[in-house]
């Protein structure tokens, strides 16, 4: 299917944020913060394919948020919502951008569509091209962030794409994703989006996770090399894109205002302070569900299970129990021996015309006969 809206003209290019010599990156204070993490899957109408991965997007963005060693946003302050309605996300969004004191981030990931007025949608599950009415414009997703949020932070992360170029395996993309960047007015924010103007933004359905996503969550799990021990949005945003323009897949976008590229919800796990390791947090050990969801899949597309220490672990206790194995068959050997020793002994001394010295000797004697016996069998065990 095309789309009704052909891609306009690029009037909006990648664009480095001023940086100011005064700027440092600070960390926003986790029990101040608020997140809304917002996932579809699913889609009533045939003309939207189903993206499976976005549920494991929002998945893993919970669980690094809420990692300690990376953040530690309370579980309870991160809402994750998967095929909400439009109430229920407006409701959620609106909720939490007035209770964030510190930060307040949004991240969408879905289909996107486009009005005949330009205007951007976020497709929900009962939204189509004729049912636009059923996807959050997103001038609604923006007005609480800047009518009823105080928060000295605003992160906004949209994986979308216009369901007109919609292709199999992809969400379909273009230039109107990023002419919300321009229309965010908001002091102190930050805005990426997985794709530039006329470009596809990915869905592989081979891989775990959106591409674009897929990138972020690497970036934000694994640190940045060389980079300060707080990761700032701007360092971010260029790791990811790196990352993509490696793999030959589609760049993001950023557009921040007043320092919001200096913003820096994680932790550098590659910072100076700190060892080069590395893990994805829901890759993680798989931590139970995420926030705001029941189950949990299993969630390891690009994590590198840490199983050195555990290893080595299994290797002492296999070495101590054949230690254990043997000293126990030692002894039971010697037990047996000593038993048909004495056994022999009485034997002779009782049923036969031998006793004293000859006696001892021939019970010695059938006693090392059968304990090199088992002592052979034992050895080929």
């Amino acid at each position: 299917m095309t789309d009704a809206n052909p891609p306009v003209p690029n009037r909006i290019t990648t664009a480095r944020p001023e940086n100011k010599m005064n700027d440092v990156a600070a960390q926003p204070d986790p029990g101040a913060s608020r997140a809304v993490l917002i996932g579809v899957t699913t889609y009533h109408s045939p003309e939207l394919d189903a993206l499976p991965s976005v549920g494991n997007n929002i998945r893993q963005l919970a669980a690094l948020l809420t990692d300690r060693e990376l953040w530690g946003l309370p579980k309870k302050h991160c809402r994750v919502l998967r095929n909400p309605s439009r109430s229920e996300a407006l409701d959620t969004i609106h909720e939490a951008a007035s209770l964030a004191e510190d930060a307040f981030v949004l991240y969408y990931a879905g289909h996107g569509l486009v009005s005949t007025q330009n205007e951007l949608h976020l497709a929900l599950s009962d939204a189509s091209s004729e049912r636009l009415y059923q996807a959050l414009r997103y001038d609604e997703v923006r007005s609480p962030i800047i009518d009823a949020c105080s928060a000295r932070s605003k992160v906004v992360l949209l994986d979308c794409c216009f369901s007109g170029w919609a292709m199999q395996g992809h969400m379909s993309g273009s230039a109107r994703t990023l002419l919300l960047a321009d229309h965010t007015s908001i002091n102190g924010t930050y805005v990426m989006t997985a794709s530039a103007e006329t470009k596809l933004a990915l869905a592989p359905k081979d891989e775990r996770y959106t591409a674009f996503t897929g990138a972020l969550l690497d970036t934000l799990s694994r640190g940045v090399p060389g980079a300060p021990d707080l990761l700032d949005m701007d360092t971010v945003y260029r790791e990811v894109r790196q990352e993509l323009s490696a793999k030959g897949r589609p760049e993001p976008q950023q557009r921040a205002r007043n320092s919001g590229h200096r913003i820096a919800l994680v932790r550098n796990r590659r910072g100076p302070s700190k060892p080069a390791s590395g893990h994805l947090a829901g890759e993680l050990p798989e931590q139970g569900a995420a926030p705001g969801e029941g189950t949990q899949e299993r969630n390891s597309p690009s994590g590198r299970a840490k199983s050195g220490g555990s290893s080595k672990d299994w290797w002492k206790q296999f070495v101590l129990w054949m230690v254990m194995t043997l000293a126990a068959a030692l002894i039971a050997l010697v037990l047996a021996t000593s038993l048909v020793f004495l056994t022999a002994w009485w034997a002779l001394e009782t049923f036969a015309p031998v006793t004293g010295l000859p006696a001892l000797g021939i019970a010695a004697t059938i006693a090392l006969l059968v304990g090199a016996l088992g002592a052979l069998l034992l050895s080929r065990s």
